[in-house]
């Protein structure tokens, strides 16, 4: 299963969200550091749940990057995160 597919999966399965997007922009950091021909390893992540609510930012992307865990210790290099609230999304 291509990266960009499991990470849809584990997020519509942990966070069950309002709205949310997984952009693959590995081909953006081409020559970069932690690029590599032919890998997803950069990806813009959406994600709108109610989850979210009562926790902070910090907090967020602590939960996105724990269900990721195993592909950083992987090639996944660079993961950017908007997590927001119902309310915050509106």
């Amino acid at each position: 299963m291509k990266r960009k597919s499991k990470i849809e999966k584990v997020i519509k399965d942990y966070f069950e969200p309002y709205y949310f997007s997984v952009l693959d922009v590995s081909e953006q950091h081409r020559g970069h550091q932690g690029f590599r021909e032919g890998t997803e390893s950069h990806f813009e992540i959406v994600i709108v749940s109610k989850i979210f609510d009562n926790k902070n930012k910090i907090d967020r992307h602590r939960m996105v990057n724990k269900i990721l865990k195993d592909d950083y210790s992987k090639d996944l290099h660079s993961v950017t995160i908007k997590a927001l609230t119902l309310e915050e999304f509106s």
